[in-house]
């Protein structure tokens, strides 16, 4: 006799390769006959237990944040968006040396 797993493995290859829908209907039916022990219960899908969203709640839901950056912030930024307009920025290597002094 040969093990359960490998007959597992044999009904899940032939049902994936069947190509014989009749087949596959009746043990389906088979397999979710009241009188069976046996039941494949279909997955809860997320939309059933779900209303569809209203216009005006899908644009609430996907309304864009106003983002306030305070006065010495956007000081702070602009000037480091000014430094990287005129260069002066360093390259990777050049804080790796940095990182590497400091930690000496």
């Amino acid at each position: 006799m040969e093990s359960f797993e490998t007959i597992q493995n044999k009904l899940l290859r032939a049902i994936s390769e069947s190509s014989d829908p009749e087949k596959i209907v009746r043990l389906w039916k088979f397999w979710n006959d009241e009188n069976s022990d046996f039941s494949v219960s279909e997955p809860v899908s997320f939309y059933d237990s779900e209303r569809p969203m209203t216009d005006e709640q899908v644009d609430e839901y996907f309304k864009e944040e106003v983002v306030i950056v305070p006065d010495h912030l956007m000081k702070l930024i602009e000037r480091g968006m000014e430094d990287v307009k005129n260069g002066r920025v360093y390259t990777e290597e050049e804080m790796d040396k940095m990182d590497e002094e400091w930690l000496k």
